[in-house]
């Protein structure tokens, strides 16, 4: 009794389970599919990433060897320039017995990272290869202005202590000077006090203009 209407369920049944078969056959292809894809893309993500590191490695060595190579351009212009004031300072002094008696020939004075305090370097000549020798003290003294006051500032107040001078062609000053809170530099004297009692005044303008 009822077998047709049992055949047809069980005919419905079976073309069901074929039908959700075949969608699971489907998505387990496409699952299959999304899955290399996802690999594939995670690969091309590392290639990509590992690119990058070698880029960032090649630029940070190309960078450091553009620094070294500056460095060593700098190093050799500074040589260079030395080697143009020696060699300035050679020719005067084999230049004939002609000229002043002394002056500066090189000069150079540099802020220090602490504020009014500053580094000097003066080269005190003798022109000519024939001179006597110069023996006797050379003192430092700045000219300001502190405000609106001109003012002399020796060499104590300087905190600059006075060179002895025993020389024949040339004698390097060097040292650190400092000035008062407020006062603005215009010109730095160098008193020579020689053997003989003999005095002289060599000046030169002072070369940073907001002593900074």
């Amino acid at each position: 009794m009822n077998k047709p209407l049992d055949r047809r369920i069980l005919i419905a049944s079976l073309g069901v389970n074929l039908l959700l078969l075949a969608v699971a056959g489907y998505l387990g292809l496409g699952y299959r599919e999304l899955d290399s894809r996802l690999a594939q893309s995670q690969l091309q993500a590392e290639r990509s990433r590992q690119e990058l590191l070698a880029l960032r490695v090649d630029l940070q060595a190309l960078l450091s060897a553009e620094s070294s190579q500056l460095a060593q351009l700098e190093q050799q212009s500074r040589q260079l320039a030395e080697q143009a004031q020696q060699l300035a300072l050679y020719r005067q002094v084999l230049a004939p017995d002609e000229g002043p008696e002394l002056l500066l020939a090189q000069e150079d004075i540099a802020a220090q990272a602490e504020p009014g305090l500053f580094g000097y370097r003066l080269v005190l000549l003798q022109p000519g290869s024939g001179g006597s020798r110069v023996t006797g003290q050379a003192r430092l003294q700045v000219r300001a202005v502190q405000d609106g006051r001109a003012l002399i500032l020796n060499d104590e107040a300087l905190g600059a202590a006075p060179v002895t001078l025993d020389f024949r062609h040339f004698q390097v000053l060097s040292g650190q000077l400092r000035l008062p809170p407020g006062a603005r530099a215009q010109t730095l004297e160098v008193r020579l006090e020689l053997e003989g009692d003999r005095r002289r005044t060599l000046s030169l303008t002072w070369p940073i203009p907001d002593n900074t």
